[in-house]
C-alpha cells in the first residue's frame, strides 16, 4: 500500500510540475513498500539514481518557470533546491557505507515532500495562476 496518495490540493496548476511531483511521490512510495517487505537493498540504489535524474530535470524546470513569472521567492527556492541536491548525494554515500539506513532516507524524502512540495511550492501557485491570465 502506498504511503502518500496524490490529492488535488497538491496540484500547482502546471501539468509538467504536477507530473514531476507525482513521480517524486512514486519514489517515496516505492521505498516505503520496499521497507515494508524488507527488500530495501534492491531498491535504494535505483531510487537514488532516479532522484538524481529527477532533481536535475525538475529543479531546472521549476526554477526556469519561476524566473519567467518573476516569482519573488525564487532565491529561497534555489537555496532549498541546493540543499536537497547535496543531501541526496550525501545519502547515496551514507546508506552505502552503513552510516544511514533506508528508513533515514525515507524520512528525508517524506519531509522533503511535506516541507517543500506540499508547503513551499504551494506558495507560488497564486503567481502561476495569475501569470496564466
Amino acid at each position: 500500500m502506498a504511503y502518500i496518495i496524490w490529492r488535488d490540493d497538491f496540484n500547482i496548476g502546471v501539468k509538467e510540475m504536477d507530473a514531476q511531483h507525482k513521480l517524486f511521490i512514486s519514489y517515496i512510495n516505492d521505498l516505503y513498500i520496499a521497507m515494508q517487505s524488507g527488500d530495501t537493498d534492491a531498491i535504494v540504489g535505483r531510487i537514488q539514481d532516479r532522484l538524481r535524474d529527477y532533481i536535475e530535470l525538475h529543479f531546472r524546470a521549476e526554477e526556469e518557470m519561476l524566473r519567467a513569472i518573476s516569482y519573488q521567492g525564487l532565491a529561497n527556492q534555489i537555496k532549498q533546491h541546493a540543499y536537497y541536491v547535496s543531501q541526496i548525494f550525501d545519502y547515496r554515500t551514507s546508506v552505502r557505507d552503513g552510516n544511514q539506513t533506508p528508513q533515514d532516507m525515507f524520512i528525508f524524502l517524506r519531509d522533503w515532500f511535506l516541507h517543500h512540495i506540499a508547503t513551499e511550492d504551494q506558495k507560488y501557485v497564486e503567481f502561476v495562476q495569475s501569470a496564466k491570465t
